[in-house]
């Protein structure tokens, strides 16, 4: 999270200039409606207001957020590539292994489920694009602008920080579960798959298909018992805490917005500013 926001300064340097603690909060919120909307959809837009609300202008919000999105992409693309020629046996094995338990009999009404449920999501996932913010269609020329601005420069460094935070957050995983199950290849791929797979999934936070392939990754190593826990954990580490940091600090600048004292004192800063 931290890393995260860094690399949020970098990529939206103002004016005015964001905080760090202004930018890891406002990643947080993104973490925090993503979490519980479908596919998603509600994390770049709620980074956006939250850009709005420190004074950013739209155009350099968008810019951020479209060339955050795009070294996201072409990164996951190279490591996804890379990780499955690196340990194709391994990726191999494990999607024979989800399909045989998909398609057994015990999982057949979980299966189900999950469709319905993804099913669900995609329709509502429809419903919520045609109700973004209409701040959210500014001027792409605007945007095209703050992005070239930025530089190359800029992007490199910007792009160095999106490769460790996604090292950082799929080592998690591994770390949880070193010692008691699977090999450190199988945990890494597995670990990557479940984090960013979910990108792809409408369903929010990946619910049901995730946990379909959790459950069938560790079955044979570890006991229902143990497999939960680490679920759990992992969903904590992964999900959990991101979420609810973006909730507090949500609530925290709700409050702070509501108090006619903080709300002067903010008035008298902004008068007395050039």
């Amino acid at each position: 999270m931290l890393v995260r926001g860094v690399r949020l300064r970098l990529l939206v340097p103002g004016p005015p200039h964001l905080s760090l603690r202004r930018a890891i909060a406002i990643n947080a919120y993104g973490d925090a409606a993503a979490a519980v909307t479908p596919a998603r959809l509600a994390g770049d837009p709620a980074r956006f207001l939250g850009f709005r609300r420190a004074g950013v202008d739209a155009p350099q919000a968008l810019a951020g957020i479209a060339v955050e999105t795009l070294i996201d992409w072409l990164l996951l693309a190279t490591a996804a590539t890379i990780l499955g020629i690196a340990l194709a046996d391994t990726a191999a094995a494990g999607v024979r292994h989800l399909v045989a338990l998909a398609t057994g009999p015990r999982a057949r009404l979980f299966v189900g489920l999950v469709l319905a449920l993804a099913a669900a999501s995609a329709a509502l996932a429809r419903w919520y694009r045609r109700r973004l913010p209409a701040a959210v269609t500014t001027s792409i020329a605007a945007t095209g602008r703050c992005a070239r601005r930025l530089g190359w420069s800029t992007v490199l460094r910007a792009s160095l920080l999106t490769a460790t935070s996604m090292t950082l957050r799929t080592a998690i995983l591994p770390v949880l579960a070193a010692g008691h199950a699977g090999s450190l290849a199988s945990l890494i791929l597995g670990s990557f798959a479940l984090l960013y797979g979910q990108l792809l999934l409408p369903t929010p936070a990946g619910v049901g298909a995730v946990e379909l392939g959790f459950v069938g990754g560790f079955a044979g190593t570890l006991s229902a018992a143990a497999v939960a826990a680490l679920l759990v954990a992992w969903r904590v580490y992964t999900l959990i805490v991101p979420a609810a940091l973006g909730a507090l600090l949500l609530a925290d600048a709700a409050s702070r917005a509501s108090n006619p004292r903080y709300s002067s004192s903010n008035s008298e800063k902004v008068r007395s500013q050039p």
